[in-house]
């Protein structure tokens, strides 16, 4: 009798293991899911932030031999954009250059043209980037695009601000219910536009 009360004692431990297991195993795969999620999103901000980064250096980049700014153009500032982003798994046919709304205007008003963006603003297919150049001449005005490089310095002390947005796609159920079906990230990087006098 005694034997027999303890093998079913030892059923229901067994019983109650799994039941824990259960839950608990429900919630850690969850958590791994989201703690992924967010991983990818940080590792694609970094890549954004990267590309926003090499594209105003490169075409902030003065030539001191021939005393002129050569790659101040779309063409050029996109190639060191797209390079940077190669490196994350984008094609081209994920990168777009936005010149039709000229540089691009925050939400806020804030004159150095930094985040917050309006929605529209973001491409409205995910896993895809919109890239928005300005270039700031030294007295104040701005351009959203240059088709060719200038031919001398007159740019310098002016400002390349290079802006790359993305709409990027959440993969986990649980974090979908909490942010929507994507994330909107958004880098700008500012450099002066370097120049002799």
């Amino acid at each position: 009798m005694q034997a027999e009360a303890r093998a079913r004692a030892q059923r229901r431990r067994r019983g109650q293991s799994l039941v824990e297991f259960a839950i608990s195993s429900t919630v850690l795969l969850l958590l791994a899911m989201g703690l992924i999620d967010l991983s990818r999103a940080f590792y694609y901000s970094v890549s954004l932030q990267g590309a926003a980064r090499e594209g105003a250096r490169h075409g902030a980049w003065f030539n001191t031999p021939a005393r002129t700014n050569n790659f101040l153009d779309d063409a050029d500032v996109m190639t060191a954009v797209k390079q940077g982003l190669y490196g994350a798994g984008f094609k081209d046919s994920q990168i777009n250059l936005v010149t039709a709304a000229g540089c691009l205007a925050p939400t806020d008003s804030n004159s150095a043209t930094n985040k917050p963006y309006p929605a529209a603003a973001y491409p409205a297919t995910s896993q895809s980037v919109n890239v928005y150049i300005c270039y700031t001449d030294p007295n104040g005005s701005r351009f959203g695009s240059r088709p060719s490089a200038p031919g001398d310095n007159s740019w310098r002390l002016g400002d390349l601000n290079v802006s790359i947005l993305m709409n990027f796609q959440l993969i986990t159920p649980l974090i979908q219910g909490l942010f929507g079906n994507g994330l909107n990230l958004a880098y700008n990087e500012h450099f002066t536009i370097q120049g002799k006098p």
